[in-house]
Parts: C-alpha cells; sequence; structure tokens
C-alpha cells in the first residue's frame, strides 16, 4: 500500500509505502507508522487542515487521541464520499501513469515500488491544486445528485 498526501497550496506531499514487515494496518500500526508523516507533513506546511477518510484505524479514539496530543483536528468527512476526496482523483491519475509507464508492472512486485514512486513524482503540483480547486462545484454536484455518486 502507498499512503500520500496533497494540500492545495503546498501541492504533493511525500509518499509512504506500507512496508510488509509492518503487516496489516490496525490503529496501532497506523500510529506508529503513518501518523508520524502526517505530523510532519504539517509541521513543515504550518495553516493545513487536515483531512482522511473514515477507515478503522484512522478514525479510532487512540488515532484521535494521538492527533489531538500534536494538537491535529481532523476535519469532518462524510462515510463513503470519494466524490469529495481530492486525492480519489490523484489516486485515479497515479494508476493511469502506472499503465503507461509498465501496463505489467503489477505482476511483478519488484518493479512496482519503483513505478509507484515514478508515477509519484510525475504527478504535479499544478495537477493536485486544479483538482482541489475543483472541490466547490465538486460538493455542488454532490447536493444536487442528493448525496449519490457524480461524475467525479
Amino acid at each position: 500500500m502507498f499512503w500520500g498526501c496533497i494540500s492545495g497550496k503546498y501541492g504533493k506531499g511525500k509518499g509512504l509505502f506500507w512496508e510488509k514487515e509492518w503487516k496489516t494496518i490496525t490503529t496501532q500500526s497506523y500510529c506508529e507508522h503513518t501518523i508520524p508523516a502526517i505530523i510532519n507533513y504539517l509541521f513543515n506546511h504550518p495553516g493545513l487542515s487536515f483531512q482522511q477518510d473514515g477507515g478503522s484505524g484512522h478514525k479510532a479514539d487512540a488515532t484521535l487521541a494521538l492527533l489531538k496530543s500534536w494538537n491535529i483536528e481532523p476535519i469532518f468527512w462524510p462515510a463513503f464520499s470519494p466524490d469529495l476526496s481530492p486525492i480519489e482523483g490523484i489516486w485515479d491519475r497515479l494508476k493511469d501513469i502506472l499503465q503507461e509507464i509498465d501496463p505489467e508492472v503489477h505482476r511483478n512486485s519488484g518493479r512496482l515500488r519503483e513505478a509507484v514512486l515514478r508515477a509519484w513524482e510525475r504527478i504535479t503540483d499544478t495537477e493536485v491544486r486544479e483538482r482541489i480547486r475543483t472541490m466547490h462545484q465538486r460538493c455542488l454536484d454532490v447536493i444536487a445528485a442528493n448525496g449519490m455518486e457524480t461524475k467525479w
């Protein structure tokens, strides 16, 4: 698994691979491995709001308490809302780039890591900002669709 972050102000952040030796993502492992990357990004880029999806490790009391101890308060985010998550379009772009780089890369885990890093690097800060710029319209579209799926 690959974790990444984006911001409308700073563009794309550094990515993080979930290493095999970390095993399954649990609240404890998420707090141990991903939260430090989040804290680092937010403290090196002051003034940002933090949004994450509703994964069980993300919304667990221990995770939220750890974030709170660093004065990080995640903004409310509705469950099952990929149309509203700006990074979802970035993940789609990453997959498209991977397909361009090597259509068979998913069959070779040795090449996959390098290909993901190359694909992540090809995503520009301009693309990230454009995706975030569409947020207002995406919200309007979701409202118009009564919370159902939209074209985004």
